[in-house]
């Protein structure tokens, strides 16, 4: 299979996933009522979310990663996918979508004795899990914490940090701009694409 179809393949498939999981969030969240003073549900296609997944699945081809680690991010983008789908449509992360993939990429890693994605996890859930105690699920919610592990399972920590200080920072903006900063923000999508984003421009660069 020469590199050009391998390639269009590639973001094929991962257009697929992220079509997929945006599907699966929704699906999650069927009949599930918003949480009461939680973030207003807002609408959106999953054209948006196949091509994020176009974009991941194109970078990662163009980098050669291995068909195992290609086979473990194809999971991952469903569940980002999802992940943000979930959290736009009823304002919350399924565990399914959060600690599934975070236990796939940590014992795929642990397989090889890399124990860079459980440690990546754990220093980055850390002051994620100390902003969920202090605003009590409130203001940064669990379900934001096990994304952000998954982040930093994937990334490692600089990478992580820097990607989600621009989701933070991306989030700030948005929720002036809509006149929102009264209001909960649902925080689950904004982390999600800072890690597409990332695991698509660190491999190009």
């Amino acid at each position: 299979m020469n590199a050009a179809l391998t390639t269009a393949l590639a973001g094929l498939f991962f257009a697929g996933a992220g079509w997929i999981g945006a599907f699966a969030g929704e699906l999650l969240c069927a009949g599930r009522a918003p949480y009461d003073g939680g973030p207003a549900p807002i609408a959106f296609g999953r054209m948006p979310f196949a091509a994020i997944g176009a974009c991941i699945g194109l970078a990662l081809a163009v980098h050669g990663e291995p068909p195992v680690h290609l086979a473990v991010l194809l999971v991952v983008t469903v569940a980002l996918a999802g992940a943000a789908a979930a959290d736009l449509t009823c304002g919350a992360l399924p565990d399914v979508l959060t600690i599934g993939p975070l236990v796939l990429v940590i014992a795929t890693g642990a397989a090889s004795f890399d124990w860079a994605p459980a440690l990546g996890a754990a220093f980055v859930a850390v002051p994620f899990a100390v902003a969920a105690l202090v605003s009590r699920g409130r203001g940064m919610g669990w379900g934001d914490v096990k994304l952000a592990a998954l982040g930093g399972a994937l990334l490692g920590v600089a990478d992580a940090t820097l990607a989600f200080m621009l989701a933070a920072l991306a989030a700030y903006g948005m929720a002036r701009r809509t006149a929102s900063l009264r209001r909960p923000v649902a925080f689950g999508p904004y982390l999600a694409v800072s890690i597409a984003a990332s695991l698509t421009v660190v491999r190009i660069i």
